[in-house]
C-alpha cells in the first residue's frame, strides 16, 4: 500500500526574534524562553428565519491572540513597552498611570525569522569617521561593509546585531541611555560611545578592530498582529536559587481588526 500523504511544504523550528513596534520600528524584546502560540478566534451568529428553509450562521468578532513563552529579558523600559499604556516606568518603579482607569493603547506585535546573515569581523578599514556631541560620540561604519543585507533605515528595524548592544532610534542618539549601543541610517550603523571615549579616529579603529557585527540579508517568514492590546494576567516569575531558568516575565496579547487600516488584524509572510 502507497503511502497516503504527499510531501508538501515544511518548516522546521529555528527560534525567531520577537519585536514590538514602539512607533519609529520594531525593537527586539530579547530572548523568550520557547516559541509563541497564535490563535484566531471569532464569535458565532445564528439567525433562523422561523419560516425560512436553512438556519443562517455568520461570523462575528474576529480577533487574535498572541501567546509569546515566557520573556527572559529583565529591561524594565521593555516591561514598558509590552504593556501597551497599561503602565509605565519611571527610575525602575512601576507606576499607575493617572488614576484607577487607563487607556489599553493599540500595538503591533511582529514576530521574524532570518534565513541568513552577512556576519562581519571589523577591520580597521571598515571604520570610516568619529564624530563627536555632547553627551556620545559616534563612530561610522558605511553599510557596504554588509554587502546583502537588508534595508536599513534610522527607525529600529531589528536588522542588525551585535552582541551586548542593541539599537536606538536616531532621535535619542545622544542620550545617556543610548550610550553602549548604535543606531542605523539609510547608509551607516553607528556605534554609539560615550563623548571623549575615543581622542581620534585613529584610536577609535585600534579599539573596534576585531569587533563582529551581524547584518541579516534574507527573511524566511515574518508574522505581524496589529491593533494588539496586552490582555490582563501578566506574571512576573521569580525563580528561587536552586531552581532551572532564570526571571522571567510572560503576558499576551489580544487583537481585534483595526477599522482605521482596512480593519487587517494580521500578515503572514512566508518566503
Amino acid at each position: 500500500m502507497p503511502r497516503q500523504t504527499a510531501s508538501k511544504e515544511y518548516i522546521f523550528p529555528d527560534g525567531f526574534q520577537f519585536a514590538v513596534d514602539i512607533g519609529d520600528g520594531f525593537e527586539d524584546v530579547g530572548l523568550v524562553a520557547g516559541g509563541a502560540t497564535g490563535t484566531l478566534n471569532w464569535d458565532e451568529m445564528r439567525l433562523d428565519g422561523g419560516n425560512y428553509l436553512n438556519v443562517i450562521k455568520k461570523a462575528k468578532n474576529f480577533r487574535f491572540q498572541l501567546s509569546p513563552s515566557a520573556i527572559w529579558n529583565w529591561d524594565l523600559t521593555i516591561f514598558n513597552k509590552l504593556f501597551g499604556g497599561v503602565t509605565e516606568m519611571s527610575t525602575g518603579d512601576l507606576v499607575n498611570k493617572a488614576s484607577h482607569v487607563v487607556d489599553l493603547v493599540p500595538n503591533s506585535y511582529r514576530l521574524t525569522h532570518f534565513d541568513g546573515q552577512d556576519a562581519r569581523t571589523l577591520i580597521a578599514d571598515n571604520i570610516t569617521a568619529l564624530t563627536t556631541d555632547t553627551v556620545n560620540d559616534y563612530v561610522t561604519i558605511p553599510k557596504s561593509v554588509f554587502t546583502t543585507s537588508l534595508t536599513w533605515t534610522t527607525a529600529i528595524d531589528g536588522l542588525v546585531n551585535i552582541e551586548g548592544k542593541h539599537e536606538v532610534h536616531v532621535s535619542d542618539k545622544n542620550t545617556a541611555d543610548a550610550t553602549g549601543h548604535f543606531y542605523t541610517d539609510a547608509t551607516n550603523l553607528y556605534l554609539i560611545v560615550a563623548t571623549g571615549t575615543y581622542a581620534d579616529l585613529a584610536t577609535a579603529k585600534t579599539a573596534l578592530t576585531g569587533a563582529k557585527v551581524v547584518a541579516f540579508n534574507s527573511i524566511d517568514w515574518q508574522f505581524t498582529l496589529y491593533n494588539a492590546t496586552v490582555d490582563s494576567g501578566a506574571s512576573f516569575s521569580f525563580k528561587g536559587v536552586n531552581e532551572d531558568g532564570v526571571n522571567e516575565l510572560t503576558v499576551s496579547f489580544t487583537a481585534e481588526p483595526d477599522e482605521d487600516e482596512g480593519n487587517r488584524l494580521f500578515k503572514l509572510f512566508i518566503a
